[in-house]
């Protein structure tokens, strides 16, 4: 048998390494995605790559890391809810100067309020992405515990 047998469906630390095949119509492909939804924010898994572009009946799905404790859960979709936020509001501000521009309605000291809070909304988007990801390494650092202590036991 060679090295490149099936034997990532039986040792859970490979899950991280290997891209599960998915057997749809003999070929393997599979395709990493993250899922999005309030009960798995950032939590990725496999599935078939054409279930979201074709109508085949095909079911593989796996994911790729045991799903994180609730309270993980909550923080992680709360701060995507947070960014969106912002970011729908950063958009709002930019429009709202494009359209001043255009029509140079805006006097020297109201441009620079404009600016000035674009910038302050920037930097709290940039705030919020850092804190997302340190909340995701945390997360990460927790499975690597519970992984291994699962191992021991």
């Amino acid at each position: 048998m060679s090295s490149s047998s099936k034997s990532y469906n039986t040792v859970s630390i490979y899950w991280i390494e290997v891209n599960p095949p998915c057997l749809c119509h003999d070929q393997p492909v599979s395709k990493l995605r993250e899922a999005w939804k309030p009960n798995n924010p950032a939590h990725s898994f496999y599935n078939c790559a054409k279930s979201m572009i074709s109508n085949d009946n095909c079911n593989f799905f796996q994911w790729l890391e045991p799903s994180l404790p609730k309270h993980y859960k909550d923080t992680l979709w709360d701060m995507k809810l947070r960014i969106d936020y912002l970011l729908v509001r950063n958009g709002q501000v930019v429009e709202l100067q494009k359209k001043v521009e255009k029509h140079k309605l805006l006097r020297k000291d109201e441009k620079e309020l404009a600016e000035a809070r674009i910038q302050e909304l920037l930097i709290e988007i940039e705030s919020l992405k850092k804190m997302l990801k340190k909340v995701a390494l945390i997360a990460q650092v927790f499975l690597l515990f519970v992984l291994m202590y699962f191992k021991l036991f």
